[in-house]
């Protein structure tokens, strides 16, 4: 085992370079909250907020999403009369240079040339009125604009008033926890932790280290926790403080294994292999030592 430590501290060298009450009282979740705490009620009262503006904000969304659809719609009718009217110029243009030259009557041309012309301010016509249709779209979308700027809190306002609440909510979590005893801490951070509810779990093993009851099983937990989560830089740190603890743990072989992932996931193999070998020497028979080739 000795070898396990002096192999940790080679390669620490070489790196520097929330369960909710039992009880019905003060549970946020419920319909009909009661028995709240005054930091309760403040909390209850911030995500109603949150939630009032989240919902405003659904809505104008809606709206903005319609009047983007009305204007697309109107301004493709628009472009397409342009066009249309551009082609109509031209062709008329084209008849009355050819009106000298070809074997056609003066009249015939004539009358063409004015039924493309009625054709052309007809055309005209319908293009402003729906330039005027495009003025009330964003006449509308500029009031909604301004309804927004006069009824919605800004988006930094929204964001600090999500994390205030947060910030509550979390307080709220560690007080609840803070005055339950080591054993019952420990029971329930590993039952947390065995249903994968990390944050809850890491709220157990976090007082655990504050209380200082089992600081190594707690870091090793902690260190865990990370890993799943794929903070292998932080998995390593936990990990490293519980060997230095207690290096007989009955979690040393999954220690080892997990340290040693850790290390290749950051890319770093050298150290990622004196861990798997010393995994495999301590531990032969362990599951974790036969699963590395």
């Amino acid at each position: 085992m000795k070898k396990i430590i002096t192999t940790w501290l080679i390669v620490t060298c070489s790196l520097l370079a929330n369960e909710p009450s039992v009880y019905g009282a003060g549970n946020l979740d419920s319909a009909n909250p009661y028995g709240l705490t005054s930091s309760e009620k403040h909390i209850l009262k911030n995500s109603d907020k949150v939630k009032d503006l989240a919902e405003g904000v659904g809505s104008v969304k809606i709206k903005l999403n319609r009047i983007n659809e009305n204007y697309e719609g109107l301004r493709s009718v628009t472009e397409a009369f342009g066009s249309k009217i551009a082609k109509v110029d031209k062709k008329i243009f084209a008849l009355q240079e050819n009106s000298t030259t070809k074997d056609t009557t003066i009249a015939a041309l004539q009358e063409e040339v004015l039924e493309l012309k009625t054709y052309v301010n007809e055309s005209r016509a319908l293009q402003d009125a729906n330039q005027e249709k495009i003025k009330l779209v964003l006449g509308e979308l500029s009031s909604l604009i301004d309804s927004i700027n006069n009824n919605y809190v800004s988006k930094e306002s929204f964001s600090k008033l999500e994390a205030e609440v947060t910030r509550l909510q979390v307080s709220k979590k560690v007080s609840s926890v803070s005055t339950k005893s080591g054993a019952t801490l420990l029971k329930e951070g590993t039952s947390l932790f065995n249903k994968k509810s990390y944050s809850e779990s890491k709220l157990r093993f976090t007082q655990l280290i504050k209380k200082n009851y089992k600081p190594a099983r707690s870091n090793f937990y902690l260190g865990e926790i990370a890993y799943f989560q794929k903070s292998y830089t932080t998995a390593i740190e936990h990990y490293k403080k519980s060997i230095s603890l207690y290096d007989k743990a009955d979690y040393m072989p999954v220690l080892l294994y997990h340290t040693g992932i850790s290390f290749s996931k950051l890319k770093k193999s050298s150290q990622a292999t004196q861990f798997f070998n010393a995994l495999k020497q301590s531990y032969p028979d362990s599951k974790e030592a036969k699963s590395i080739n």
